[in-house]
C-alpha cells in the first residue's frame, strides 16, 4: 500500500513537473499563450435530458497550465457532483483521478483509456449517458464517473 501511495505521489509529481516547465520552443519573440478562464460552476440542477456537453474536446483545447487544468478539474468536478450526486468528496473523486492516470486525459493503459481508465466496454454501458461522447473526453469522463459513483459503481475503480 505504501508503494502504491509512493508511486501515485511520484506520478503526480512528475505530471506537475512536465505541465508547468516552459516548452523549449518558446522564445522571447513568441509570447506564451494566456491560459483560459476557468468555467465558474452552475448554481441550478442539470436537467437529465440536458445533459452538460464539453466546452472542447481534448485535440480542440489548447494546451493550458498545470494549474489552470486543475482548477479546471475541480470545478467540473463539483459540477458532475451537483448533477450526479455521490456520498464522496470531490477531493476523494480527484484522488481516484490523479492514482488511474496521474491527470492526463489522453493515457491509454492497455484497454483503459482517459482520467479513470474506462474500457471501451464498460463507457458505452446503457448506465452512462455520456456514452456519445469521446472516451478520452476528460469532461465526459469526470460526469460520467459521478453518475457510475452515484449509481453505486465505485468497485469499478482499483484506486477507489
Amino acid at each position: 500500500m505504501r508503494a502504491l501511495w509512493l508511486l501515485v505521489v511520484l506520478f503526480g509529481m512528475f505530471f506537475l513537473i512536465t505541465c508547468t516547465s516552459k516548452p523549449a520552443s518558446v522564445t522571447p519573440e513568441q509570447p506564451e499563450s494566456q491560459p483560459t478562464e476557468p468555467i465558474p460552476p452552475t448554481q441550478e440542477p442539470i436537467h437529465p435530458t440536458a445533459l452538460p456537453q464539453p466546452t472542447a474536446s481534448p485535440s480542440q483545447a489548447l494546451e493550458p497550465s498545470a494549474p489552470d487544468i486543475q482548477t479546471q478539474y475541480r470545478i467540473w468536478m463539483e459540477e458532475a457532483r451537483t448533477a450526479h450526486p455521490y456520498t464522496e468528496s470531490v477531493e476523494h473523486m480527484w484522488n481516484v483521478m490523479i492514482c488511474e492516470s496521474s491527470g492526463n486525459p489522453e493515457v491509454v493503459a492497455g484497454s483503459y483509456y482517459g482520467l479513470f481508465q474506462y474500457s471501451s466496454d464498460t463507457w458505452g454501458g446503457e448506465w452512462n449517458p455520456y456514452r456519445d461522447q469521446p472516451i478520452l473526453d476528460a469532461h465526459a469522463q469526470i460526469f460520467a464517473t459521478a453518475k457510475a459513483w452515484q449509481d453505486g459503481h465505485q468497485t469499478w475503480w482499483g484506486c477507489y
